[in-house]
């Protein structure tokens, strides 16, 4: 591996963001698909209890990471900038030993305590469950430290390529455990199975790239490792007060002061919400937060400032739009997909749509502070945001429930963005896209309005899709007059067509001669 010329990188940029919305879209179908079949198969009350079961041991897993997977990401990606890919291997290697033994340890602890565990959510009876979950925790941190080492070079189409290999099987496998009516327990052995398939494709991947461990595995530099520790530090504290305000904290309260039901009704909104508004910022995530460390060690602030511009124009207008329609159409996409059982989980789902429109415009300003190792902000004003998160938890989650949960999490994700955006902007003198903003708003107004009145007049599934299908269509013919789109869109595009296979670059070449019949300032077309 070499350290990676400018236009090379930018190809690499291009050709990452394509794949990681293949990637995106893809197991959003797939996940989609089989989690409205586990809430449909399960119902309200053990779908509630499955969704604490994940969460507890997503807690457990995020406890092993120690922010040492991210630091995977980050120092492998800035070795590649700087030009010292042989300082890799020796990164992987140091990081997975202190990832094995502790998940080891951790694994044993939890399988020790699966029962107290269970009792304190629910009762004795559910600790098989735990049991299960707990067992996964060691192949998930392999499989974490691989991916996050793919993701540190830049190599976003193994992704692709296990997610046109695995995740079908894996998505089989749990209809068919679905349909032989296993439940939660079948769910979960289907899980760890997959957990392990997972950590052996990726290993693979590592070989294949030459970043397989060896006996020059142990030879990392002193000052590196002290960087590492350093680094590692920060983000650690970043991740307590994540934990808190973004990764549904609620639970614990939810599973301690109410019905299972009512567990159900947040992860459902919550879930639905962060699939589709996710989709994007998820994107941009994967190929920012490494680009922007790839920039660092190359020193070049100015593409960084340019690359958030951009980026934080796309964000808005996709998740406006998708906010504001999902609020709008959450009733009739619980009913019809989920079933009435779920209907409680309306209003929850609305405040995370809506609330989710902000948080999504802050992807591109946390990929700088990390890429930049200027975190210290984001938890110093993460612990103050954990305990505003934690008081409003106890202030509103017994008594309201699902609702309240969504209301705590909504508060302290639109704090945590706005504060966010101002402190990276004033500190990497970043121009915001204002202009931009104000069109994209305009046009989410208009097509929120059509669609109201479309459901006034038609409250059914018809007009639901006819609301559903007018707001999409207006939306995109007031950003277009109103001139949302820009002379660096048209590059783009063109940028994308040199990525696509075959015929399909006819689609985008079709897409640009239909957007510059509304822009006179095509390039090269003035």
């Amino acid at each position: 591996m070499t350290a990676q010329t400018a236009p090379t990188l930018g190809s690499r940029l291009i050709k990452n963001s394509v794949l990681n919305l293949f990637n995106t879209f893809f197991n959003l179908a797939t996940t989609w698909v089989i989690s409205i079949w586990v809430a449909r198969q399960l119902g309200p009350d053990r779908y509630g209890i499955f969704n604490l079961v994940l969460w507890v041991t997503g807690t457990f897993t995020w406890v092993i990471g120690m922010g040492l997977i991210h630091a995977v990401t980050k120092f492998i990606a800035e070795c590649n900038g700087k030009g010292q890919p042989a300082q890799c291997v020796p990164i992987i290697f140091f990081i997975f030993k202190i990832e094995l033994a502790f998940s080891l340890l951790v694994t044993i602890i939890c399988c020790f305590f699966k029962t107290a565990i269970a009792a304190y959510f629910f009762t004795p009876h559910e600790s098989f469950y735990f049991l299960l979950a707990f067992i996964g925790l060691l192949p998930g941190v392999v499989t974490a430290i691989f991916s996050a080492t793919i993701e540190g070079i830049q190599k976003f189409e193994y992704f692709t390529l296990g997610n046109l290999i695995i995740s079908p099987l894996s998505f089989m496998s749990k209809a068919a455990v679905l349909w032989m009516g296993m439940g939660i327990n079948g769910l979960l052995i289907v899980m760890l199975f997959f957990s392990f398939v997972n950590s052996i494709f990726y290993y693979y991947v590592l070989k294949r790239e030459g970043l397989g461990f060896s006996h020059q595995s142990k030879h990392l530099e002193e000052s590196l490792k002290k960087r590492i520790y350093k680094y590692n530090a920060s983000v650690m504290a970043i991740l307590i007060c994540d934990k808190i305000v973004w990764d549904k904290s609620e639970n614990f309260f939810l599973g301690r002061l109410c019905r299972s039901t009512e567990i159900a009704y947040y992860n459902l909104g919550f879930n639905v919400a962060q699939r589709l508004m996710s989709v994007l910022p998820q994107t941009f995530w994967k190929v920012l937060f490494p680009a922007m460390a790839h920039f660092f060690g190359a020193g070049d602030g100015e593409k960084t400032r340019r690359l958030f511009f951009i980026c934080t124009r796309y964000l808005a207008f996709f998740s406006f739009p998708v906010g504001i329609g999902g609020a709008i159409l959450s009733f009739p996409l619980i009913r019809y997909m989920y079933g009435s059982a779920y209907i409680g989980a309306q209003h929850a789902l609305q405040i995370i749509f809506i609330s989710s429109i902000i948080s999504s415009l802050a992807n591109p300003a946390s990929a700088i502070l990390y890429g930049y190792e200027k975190q210290g902000f984001i938890y110093k004003y993460g612990a103050v945001l954990a305990v505003v998160n934690i008081v409003l938890d106890i202030l509103l989650i017994k008594p309201y429930g699902a609702l309240g949960a969504a209301w705590c999490y909504a508060i302290t994700t639109l704090l945590a963005s706005v504060g966010g955006l101002l402190y990276t902007c004033r500190t990497m003198k970043l121009s915001y896209p204002f202009v931009s903003l104000f069109k994209i708003v305009f046009s989410t107004i208009i097509m929120g309005i059509v669609m109201e009145l479309i459901i006034l007049r038609a409250p059914n599934l018809f007009g639901y899709l006819a609301a559903l299908i007018s707001g999409g269509f207006v939306y995109c013919v007031a950003a277009l007059i109103l001139g949302t789109f820009e002379d660096e869109d048209y590059a783009l595009l063109e940028s994308v067509k040199k990525v696509l296979p075959g015929k399909s670059k006819r689609i985008i070449a079709n897409l640009i001669d239909f957007i510059a019949q509304f822009k006179n300032s095509r390039p090269g077309h003035a």
